[in-house]
């Protein structure tokens, strides 16, 4: 799994994810927020490698 982008909260991410299962790209979240739960790192997103490109097209991040 590689992350392809942070998010500053869990619901940004959780909607990206959500976005994803939609299209069939397995994907999952980690981290805490950075402004409402507190973290530095931001929440990622995780797709498997053989699938970026496929997540980056429905993210419309290409």
């Amino acid at each position: 799994m590689k992350a392809i982008k942070s998010y500053p909260t869990r619901v940004e991410a959780d909607l990206a994810r959500m976005e994803l299962d939609v299209a069939g790209v397995p994907s999952i979240v980690v981290g805490v927020g950075v402004g409402m739960e507190g973290g530095m790192d931001g929440v990622q997103l995780l797709v498997p490698e053989e699938r970026i490109d496929d997540a980056l097209a429905v993210l419309g991040k290409e």
